[in-house]
Formats: structure tokens, C-alpha cells, sequence
């Protein structure tokens, strides 16, 4: 198997730095991708299949920029300052580097959970040529709900003394001003209001550029978040972002949609069917 050439950097933001990961194209370039992955526990559970992901497509002639958000992963920042739109800000420093990284072909972004609902408000205003979503939430408040779902779930399971607590008691310190340690993180009120109305902003119907939302729990069609726009994949429970378990899980079809998906949007716009 022919070896990876991946290039480790930093990206200037403001007073901070942006940690990225260039996966080159091992054969021809026909594409590039930007990877905007997930939030805390999730980016570390899904840390190894995100990895294995740009080296499938680096393999396959496209090349790959992974990004760690400000306050995130090896990016420096103050998680406590964190909020959507700054997150949503670094990926389109990231799309910028890219694009110089790689000109003249197609440029698309590829959203993972947190990442899908940031890469689409980006492809609504970037010269973004493709938009790839994995599982994407609802809307910024419906994921923190979700997190804060499995953080009580923990504080049950493992016992972590003091007084129970249930999701409306975060909602409350948040809202009242107080730091809140989720999945070893400090959640702020800035973040959690920073969700309030971020919801997933799908692009128009009319829409000529490519995109694509892609469910994972297998759902049939009727249940497709938007029809013509939608393909589901059973990917293997529990599902890869919520536990490192299963290491290696089988995500064949999950991998060759995306290739898929890709291959279609490197196709001139005049050029396809």
C-alpha cells in the first residue's frame, strides 16, 4: 500500500492558532476536501475513523485538510470563549488554505455532527463547489441537549456523588452565567447562546451545486430529512462518535457513498447528467 504524505501546521486566527493535518492526493488530484469534524468525547471516540477517512480519499486522489477548531483538540484558544459562529469562522480559514493548497479543482466541505451544521452555513456564502453531511443535528441547542443528555446518563452511571442533576439544571447555571464541565470541557453561557437559533441551514432546493445529507442509523426513505437531497447507511451501533469500543468498525458503504458523492461533484457542472 502506497505510504500517506500527511503534513501536520498551524493556521494564524487572530491572537490564536488553528491545528491542521494536509493529507495529500497519493495519485492524481481530482478534488479537495475540507473535514470539519465533531465536538469533545465525540471527536475523540471518532477520532480514528475521521483519520482513516481522509487517508481513504487521499488514496483516491483527493486531498484532505483536518481541522481542529479554536479551543479544541492541539488548536490553542479558550474553549470558555467558544461559540458557533467562531468555530464557524475557522472553517473558513481553513477553506481559504485549502483553496491555495490546491488550485484549480474542486473545492467541497464535509461536515461530521458538529461539523455538519457549521460546513453548511459555510457552503451557503464560500465558493464551495460540494457539501457533504454526516448525520448532521438539528440545530446547534438540539445537540448541546443531546451532550447534556449523556452527561447526566454518566453522572448517574458513575456516581459522582453530590445532588442528582437533570438537564434543565444545566440549561439553568448556563444560563445564570456558570461554567458547566461537559466531557471535560467547561461549557459557557456565550456557547449555549451561541446555539439558540443555529439551527441546520440547509441550502434552497434550487440549489445547483451538490449536496447531500447522509443518515447513518439506516432509516427508510420516507424518513429522509430531505428526499432528493438524502441516503441513509447502517453504520455498526453504537455508532463510532460515541464510543472508541469498536475501533475499526465496518463503514465500507458508509466510505464508498462518499467517494460516490465526491467523484460526482469533481464533474464540471456543464458535464453532468
Amino acid at each position: 500500500m502506497q505510504a500517506t504524505v500527511e503534513s501536520p501546521g498551524y493556521l494564524s486566527q487572530g491572537e490564536d492558532s488553528l491545528y491542521f493535518v494536509h493529507h495529500a492526493a497519493l495519485t492524481e488530484r481530482r478534488a479537495a476536501v475540507l473535514l470539519a469534524g465533531p465536538l469533545g468525547l465525540e471527536r475523540e471516540h471518532g477520532y480514528v475513523v475521521w483519520v482513516r477517512w481522509a487517508r481513504h480519499l487521499a488514496a483516491r486522489g483527493v486531498d484532505v485538510l483536518r481541522l481542529d477548531y479554536r479551543g479544541c483538540g492541539e488548536s490553542t484558544g479558550r474553549f470558555d470563549e467558544a461559540t458557533f459562529p467562531r468555530w464557524e469562522e475557522d472553517l473558513r480559514t481553513g477553506l481559504d488554505h485549502l483553496r491555495n493548497l490546491c488550485p484549480g479543482v474542486p473545492l467541497m466541505v464535509h461536515g461530521l455532527r458538529l461539523g455538519a451544521l457549521l460546513a453548511a452555513r459555510v457552503f451557503r456564502t464560500e465558493r464551495v463547489d460540494g457539501l457533504l453531511m454526516w448525520d448532521p443535528p438539528e440545530s446547534g441547542q438540539t445537540h448541546l441537549l443531546e451532550v447534556l443528555r449523556r452527561k447526566v446518563a454518566a453522572d448517574n452511571l458513575e456516581g459522582t456523588g453530590g445532588q442528582a442533576r437533570s438537564r434543565e439544571d444545566y440549561v439553568a447555571a448556563l444560563e445564570a452565567g456558570r461554567t458547566v464541565e461537559v466531557e471535560g470541557l467547561g461549557w459557557s453561557r456565550g456557547l449555549w447562546r451561541s446555539a439558540e437559533g443555529y439551527s441546520l441551514a440547509l441550502p434552497d432546493r434550487e440549489e445547483p451545486r451538490p449536496w447531500r445529507v447522509v443518515h447513518l442509523d439506516g432509516r427508510p426513505a420516507e424518513r429522509f430529512l430531505v428526499p432528493e437531497r438524502s441516503h441513509s447507511v447502517r453504520a455498526p451501533r453504537p455508532f463510532f462518535w460515541t464510543t472508541s469500543n469498536r475501533l475499526l468498525p465496518e463503514l465500507t458503504n458508509l466510505y464508498e457513498d462518499g467517494v460516490s458523492f465526491i467523484a460526482k461533484t469533481s464533474v464540471p457542472l456543464e458535464a453532468r447528467p
